[in-house]
């Protein structure tokens, strides 16, 4: 991720470096929690988030993390989803909960 950073400082000098975007940890469930049921004012979310861990498709490294002075202040939950047509049908990835504080 500090490749990332410094990359993106290069391109925008305003970028700011106290952000940070990585992966969830075990650590992190339950102020990922807070911040979802914050943001959607409901607990609904959050539930929603466990649920989608305790599944056979939950990718964790698309579960991400947004960090500001190490606070975590945002995240956003990416899941593998089957879109069935008629005819056939495609693997993806959905956009699960985003929360923002």
């Amino acid at each position: 991720m500090a490749k990332i950073k410094k990359q993106n400082q290069a391109q925008n000098p305003t970028f700011d470096t106290r952000l940070n975007i990585r992966p969830e940890t075990k650590k992190d469930f339950p102020k990922i929690t807070q911040v979802n049921d914050s943001s959607f004012g409901q607990k609904n979310e959050g539930k929603l988030i466990e649920k989608l861990r305790q599944t056979g498709n939950y990718i964790p490294e698309l579960s991400l993390v947004a960090e500001l002075d190490d606070e975590i202040i945002g995240h956003i939950l990416l899941y593998p989803i089957t879109i069935h047509s008629d005819i056939s049908k495609f693997q993806s990835i959905s956009l699960g909960p985003m929360a923002v504080t």
